[in-house]
């Protein structure tokens, strides 16, 4: 480790407890996510009824206030209705040998599995007409109906639907919160998919807070929606959900109970194709890059910095001091991730505060603009930044960032999808990821926004 890096972990050490308790009152959650809420879930089949967000007759999503077509979009066999058939997997072959693995018994009765696949509030917290079996169900989301199902559609208006316990998912925060619960990791029990579980065969997480929310979506946004909440533009999402996810990483990672496993580092933490990878193709061309965002060299465990990466190149339109503070924040994290115990915590913790920063800051910025939003895609796409892309993970979720930041900017014509199709044919997986192609790809597409 260079001296200056060691100097920079020193300065960020004398400075952090200071900053902890600025950012005590920022941890503080308003709106408890609905996993936890104490309040009675009611089942889907309380939402589902004639005259609700279930109506045979106006199932066209031609309602007079809301579509009332909600639960057949929910219920969808597209993309739309993979939280109705999150219970289901649980049923699978594959989901069986999981648990097996796990030893944690049947898997659709195992509260590691159901924390996530369902809305697996206490048996207390059920009412009558509550299934499990429904999977993620409106009110995982929406939070318990107990106090808001009898008056919600009758005009109370909404900020006494949200006193009254409705979840508040229009706000990219409070999203971003609960999403991340399942799709990301929480200190809650059974909320976080550790390397053991991934070992006994469970997916990668993956998760970019507009794109998956935008296709999960059951609920259409025209003039009677906008005048009863608040819509944030799908760029302003993207970039929060960027800076949540960091912080929430980073969070998981510094606190004992997630961040570690034995006298191992919890490696779940940790980019999953840097070690799962064969050293060499066979040919003089190697698989391992060096990459000039970290002072790490071949062999050694690389945290999983996607999201930092692409919170750079957004502060960098929105906060340029906060993207080198990023920036330098990050560079002193991977050293001390070779460093010592306490220093690496200690980088972290400073991290996650201006991670936290950034998305206040991404919050008090107009990302409806539509030049903000191209300098942000620039960025996204630009030699400097794409150079940082040395591993699948980040290269996928630039890949989702500049699918997003274009549909925002409606660059829909055949020249720049065409390219954006070039880049996804050069991340088709971690094991086929080519870095030459998917850099050139995203040199046409800068090339072609300039155009």
């Amino acid at each position: 480790m260079t001296s200056k890096l060691i100097k920079l972990i020193s300065a960020i050490t004398t400075s952090v407890v200071f900053l902890l308790s600025i950012t005590a009152i920022a941890k503080a959650q308003p709106h408890p996510v609905p996993f936890v809420d104490g309040l009675n879930h009611t089942g889907v089949a309380s939402c589902a009824t004639a005259g609700c967000h279930g109506d045979q007759v106006t199932g066209d999503g031609a309602g007079p206030v809301v579509g009332q077509n909600e639960y057949f979009q929910w219920r969808s066999n597209t993309e739309k209705g993979a939280h109705s058939r999150a219970y289901e997997v649980l049923l699978t072959p594959h989901a069986k040998r999981i648990a097996n693995n796990l030893g944690v018994g049947p898997a659709e009765q195992a509260a590691e599995c159901l924390d996530c696949h369902a809305d697996n509030v206490p048996a207390a917290k059920r009412s009558q007409r509550f299934q499990i079996s429904d999977g993620v169900g409106c009110e995982a989301c929406h939070g318990g109906a107990q106090n808001w199902l009898a008056f919600h559609r009758i005009g109370a208006g909404h900020e006494k639907n949200i006193e009254a316990g409705l979840y508040p998912t229009e706000d990219p925060v409070a999203r971003a919160r609960l999403c991340f619960g399942c799709h990301l990791g929480s200190s809650y029990e059974n909320q976080f998919v550790n390397h053991r579980i991934m070992g006994a065969g469970h997916p990668r997480l993956k998760f970019e807070l507009d794109l998956y929310t935008t296709i999960q979506k059951h609920h259409r946004v025209d003039a009677d929606y906008r005048d009863r909440k608040t819509v944030a533009p799908g760029t302003q999402v993207w970039a929060v959900g960027q800076a949540m996810a960091l912080e929430r990483t980073l969070e998981l990672l510094i606190d004992n109970n997630t961040g570690r496993a034995g006298a191992f580092p919890e490696l779940v933490f940790f980019d999953c194709h840097a070690c799962h990878q064969p050293i060499s193709n066979g040919t003089n061309d190697l698989d391992w890059r060096p990459n000039p965002g970290r002072s790490l060299g071949p062999g050694a465990p690389i945290l999983n910095d996607a999201n930092l990466i692409m919170l750079v190149a957004a502060m960098r339109v929105i906060d340029p001091a906060l993207a080198t503070q990023l920036e330098n924040e990050g560079r002193v994290l991977h050293a001390a991730s070779q460093h010592s115990g306490s220093q690496f915590r200690t980088a972290a913790e400073a991290l996650r505060i201006t991670a936290a920063a950034s998305a206040e800051r991404i919050m008090n910025t107009d990302l409806s603009n539509p030049a903000l939003v191209k300098s942000v895609l620039r960025e996204i796409v630009s030699a400097d930044t794409s150079r940082l892309y040395t591993n699948y993970t980040a290269a996928e979720q630039a890949l989702f960032a500049v699918q997003r930041l274009s549909a925002a900017l409606d660059m829909t014509d055949s020249a720049i999808t065409s390219r954006i199709e070039n880049a996804s044919n050069a991340a088709q997986g971690p094991y086929a990821f080519q870095y030459g192609a998917f850099r050139s790809a995203l040199f046409e597409i800068s090339a072609q926004i300039e155009q």
